[in-house]
């Protein structure tokens, strides 16, 4: 191609050589002018804004994992964190995200128009004696509906007379 975009001989030779589509360059189409970009910016940061207010078992993975950064954030002065501690305490939270613990609306309190976590039902953060932070799932087993044995049946059935 010359100066003026023209294709040359030599050019559609080599394309038709390598099968290849030679193509123009077009001074007509200018590039977008800065507001054309900053409504395109508009746009994600309204999209984002809306991803962020759907309920907790709604949002992709990436959201939740940017929530759970700044509930790490929003907690970690209450406890005292050392930036260490913050960023093992955020890994706990990954792992705990990635072993399906915290895919329900049931187990974190996720306030959708403050797009913010309220709080992580079970999780409990306290200080050891000598210092360290600990951290973990209390499970609080609910004493439901209990099925009966079988024994307890065989037992029942022996003690009733047969007619």
């Amino acid at each position: 191609m010359d100066v003026s975009g023209n294709i040359t001989a030599a050019t559609a030779v080599a394309a038709a050589l390598h099968r290849k589509t030679v193509k123009r360059i077009s001074l007509d189409n200018p590039p977008p002018p800065a507001e054309n970009a900053d409504q395109f910016r508009n746009l994600l940061d309204s999209s984002a804004r809306d991803a962020f207010s759907r309920q907790w078992h709604r949002l992709e993975r990436g959201l939740r994992l940017n929530r759970l950064r700044m509930y790490v954030e929003q907690i970690a002065p209450q406890c005292s964190f050392t930036a260490e501690e913050k960023s093992k305490f955020f890994e706990f939270l990954q792992r705990a995200h990635d072993a399906k613990r915290l895919n329900t609306h049931k187990i974190v309190n996720y306030i959708p128009e403050e797009q913010r976590i309220e709080s992580i039902r079970g999780l409990e953060v306290r200080r050891a004696a000598d210092g360290t932070a600990r951290w973990g799932f209390v499970i609080k087993k609910t004493d439901g509906t209990r099925r009966r044995r079988k024994e307890d049946d065989n037992a029942q059935q022996q003690q009733q007379p047969s007619q």
